[in-house]
């Protein structure tokens, strides 16, 4: 189903199972594409990652001081764009099997993937004794959260913030209006597919009370492609925000 401009709720069991099936269809050709899909075009995976990346990346403001927490990771494709002379890099997905995909991949010292969902990231820190962060990487996962989640979700991460952070927020967002797509089949995909696309004004009144009211600021925010080419989506676009505090 396509649902327009109306709050309604996705199964987190229906996502996994489906990010299961993602796994199952790595290949070390088109890596990417486990998590930025187009399975059949390798060349549109490598061009939006390289400009997502080229983008984002100097926003982080990266150091050696840096302790990134990236909020599901995947197969680590965020992990192979960090410089190496960063304290630390921790990606956690809730998908074991992408997070097996991504410890094989990416083998540092100061790098480590830790399974578990994002609206249970405080105690996977805790438990993991990895202390607090000061960069922040959510990149393409707000819309499989429901509302509840998000909320949930978000007052974590300001938690497991360091005093002064930098957060980095790159989603897939609603033009117009909020779309939810609710087990449908995605012919590209080959698969039912459920996420919820929010507009910018929604992901604003979320942030507000996680971030803003907590001494963050909205940095920069922006369309991350512009190139026609890139954005291959009518309804969706690619959209991200710099977080400061």
């Amino acid at each position: 189903m396509r649902i327009t401009d109306e709050i309604v709720t996705i199964d987190y069991n229906e996502t996994k199972n489906f990010f299961k099936k993602r796994a199952e269809k790595y290949s070390e050709d088109n890596p990417y594409s486990v998590t930025m899909y187009q399975d059949g075009n390798k060349e549109l995976v490598e061009k939006k990652n390289q400009k997502e990346v080229q983008k984002l990346l100097p926003l982080l403001k990266l150091n050696p001081e840096a302790k990134v927490l990236d909020i599901a990771c995947g197969i680590g494709r965020w992990a192979d764009a960090m410089p190496q002379d960063i304290e630390e890099y921790c990606g956690v997905d809730f998908s074991e099997e992408l997070i097996q995909i991504a410890r094989k991949r990416n083998i540092r010292d100061n790098c480590c993937f830790l399974e578990g969902a994002v609206d249970e990231i405080e105690n996977v820190v805790t438990q993991n004794n990895k202390g607090k962060f000061n960069r922040i990487l959510m990149m393409g996962i707000l819309v499989y959260l429901n509302d509840k989640e998000l909320e949930n979700a978000f007052a974590q991460i300001e938690r497991i913030c360091q005093e002064h952070a930098v957060i980095c927020i790159r989603e897939p967002i609603g033009i117009k209006e909020r779309l939810t797509l609710k087990d449908f089949f995605s012919d590209e995909l080959k698969d039912n597919y459920n996420a919820i696309y929010r507009a910018r004004q929604e992901l604003l009144q979320f942030f507000e009370t996680a971030f803003l009211g907590k001494g963050f600021k909205i940095s920069q925010e922006g369309f991350v492609f512009d190139e026609n080419a890139l954005n291959n989506r009518k309804e969706t676009a690619q959209y991200f925000y710099v977080l400061e505090r």
